[in-house]
């Protein structure tokens, strides 16, 4: 049971540091100017970093919905994985990127009416911001904020239904 309540933290964790320390090595970086796929560009001498970052997290995401028994989430991470092996000048990384965001959505869909909302709502604000002009960066971060989200509340859950079975039954 613990790997299914450790996972999703320690995706997230990952996440937050990977991308800090990519970030810091990516000076040129503006959340308002740019994708974060621009960090893992060809051109870019330390786009491995940010490749290799992002292979890591698709793996360490598609552990977490395969624990989790998410087919449609584990299939979104598999996406996500193939958006770090292509950088973004090849054709596969741009569809990748693309399910990534809309398999992992309608997984989030499927935990009831709110999570649909959640899901929707969240899609509608990402590709609001990017008609705005404000870059891809933080529309990226938002929805990548959310699925985090969804995959800590899949490892609580997880706990909450555990704890509750096992103190009612003796």
């Amino acid at each position: 049971m613990k790997a299914k309540k450790m996972l999703p933290i320690i995706t997230a964790v990952y996440f937050a540091v990977g991308l800090s320390i990519v970030i810091s090595n990516n000076p040129w970086f503006l959340f308002t100017k740019n994708a974060l796929s621009d960090m893992g560009s060809i051109q870019n001498p330390k786009g491995w970093m940010f490749n290799t970052f992002i292979v890591i997290l698709g793996i360490l995401g598609a552990l977490t919905a395969l624990v989790h028994k998410r087919k449609i989430l584990t299939m979104a991470m598999l996406f996500l994985i193939m958006v770090g092996i292509f950088p973004e000048e090849y054709t596969p990384h741009t569809p990748s990127a693309i399910l990534f965001y809309i398999l992992s959505f309608i997984d989030i869909a499927t935990n009831g009416k709110k999570a649909g909302l959640l899901a929707f709502a969240t899609f509608l604000t990402m590709i609001g911001l990017v008609a705005v002009g404000i870059g891809l960066a933080i529309p990226e971060l938002i929805g990548g904020t959310v699925i985090l989200g969804y995959m800590i509340y899949l490892g609580l859950r997880e706990e909450k239904i555990y704890t509750k079975n096992s103190t009612s039954n003796p």
